[in-house]
């Protein structure tokens, strides 16, 4: 069954790609199907408050006009990334930006990122991620443009922003653990095509195989960190391929398991993985396997307490244990459920609940937040029931 249909564009990359216009003033254009995450609707929108002119064609997004400081607060909504890359863009820009946004954005810790801000002097800056997260990296990156800089860590995360700050003409050497920025007096325009989100394609798959069908998923944005859930499954057990398609990666599997294996997610793993961990615990859980993970402290700190939500979840049909930075799930002991399914606003967490639903039985209604991420996630469920 080919799934690409219903997977959006990557979000980290259409939410960098639209926000990354205000370094420059050259014209740009996104290309990235016309059905975008609310997400990502909420970086596209707020151009205009920073000057810029949008006009859309379809899928294609035009991008014009001159950065200016905006005259109110920026409304980020649900979205962390847009919060903290526009931070970065604030230090680049060296103007002040009044960033809101809901009650589940708001109300999580962002220290990281104010302290982080307090570096940035006019001086080159060397420095080291306080917490192994894509979007830290990020606002260190953009706010190195202006004088340059390097920032150090642990693990692989996401490196969208590397990849759409080339495109500026942004001037990064990549190390194993590392990422220095040259100081940049002008950035360019630019031309993107976004391809389709790892994480919701992954989201797909699992619930392909939750309904026992084969899949196929391909345009997949290409980087290899991404591919760290799939191959977690393979190891799983799975028959899992991951092809190379020059500019993107297909993916297909079968539902079918050889030999069930239990999985521990290893320290530099987890950054790679951090929005899918609920996901893959959950597909080697029903398969009788104990998923472990630990060092994930930071899953504390999404839309939810994603750790205790997890295991919340999890504890209605399988063993669980809760640790600080992370939790078990074993399906050795499965048992009937024994309470109702959780409801969240946390889109993840939705999403995941539903899938609980599906494998066993259980009547839930999701929200609407599925949306911040995944608006046609109801229809695929639909798809794969009816096919």
């Amino acid at each position: 069954m080919l799934l690409d249909e219903f997977i959006p564009v990557d979000k980290s990359s259409a939410i960098r790609a639209f926000l990354f216009s205000l370094l420059t003033d050259d014209d740009v254009e996104v290309i990235c199907g016309s059905v975008l995450p609310e997400d990502v609707l909420s970086a596209l929108n707020c151009l205009n408050l920073l000057g810029k002119v949008v006009k859309q064609n379809g899928g294609v997004f035009k991008i014009s006009g001159k950065t200016k400081k905006p005259t109110g607060p920026i409304d980020c909504g649900n979205s962390a990334t847009m919060m903290h890359i526009l931070m970065g863009i604030s230090v680049y820009l060296g103007d002040d930006f009044e960033l809101t946004g809901d009650k589940s954005l708001m109300s999580r810790n962002h220290s990281d990122f104010s302290e982080a801000a307090k570096l940035y002097h006019g001086n080159f800056v060397e420095t080291t991620l306080t917490k192994e997260s894509a979007q830290l990296k990020s606002f260190h990156l953009i706010s190195m443009l202006k004088s340059g800089g390097r920032v150090h860590f642990k693990s692989r995360t996401r490196r969208n922003t590397e990849d759409l700050l080339a495109k500026t003409g942004a001037e990064i050497v990549e190390k194993p653990n590392s990422v220095e920025v040259s100081p940049v007096g002008r950035l360019h325009g630019y031309s993107v095509e976004i391809k389709l989100d790892p994480s919701s394609a992954f989201v797909s798959a699992c619930a392909a195989l939750i309904f026992g069908k084969s899949f196929e998923i391909s345009d997949i944005y290409k980087d290899d960190s991404r591919m760290t859930t799939f191959l977690l499954l393979q190891n799983a057990g799975f028959d899992i391929q991951i092809e190379d398609e020059g500019d993107s990666f297909k993916v297909s599997g079968s539902p079918l398991c050889k030999e069930a294996h239990d999985i521990n997610v290893k320290e530099n793993q987890v950054a790679e993985i951090i929005d899918e961990i609920p996901f893959v615990a959950f597909i080697v859980a029903r398969i009788g396997k104990t998923f472990t993970v630990k060092n994930a402290s930071w899953l504390r700190n999404k839309e939810s307490d994603r750790i205790s939500e997890s295991v919340k979840r999890f504890s209605l049909t399988f063993e669980t244990e809760e640790f600080a930075d992370g939790f078990s799930v074993s399906g050795v002991t499965k048992h009937a459920l024994k309470g109702d399914i959780p409801h969240s606003f946390d889109h993840r967490m939705e999403m995941l609940s539903s899938l609980i639903a599906i494998d066993s039985g259980y009547y839930f209604k999701m929200n609407d937040s599925y949306k911040i991420s995944f608006p046609k996630f109801y229809e695929l469920f639909k798809y794969l029931k009816n096919d």
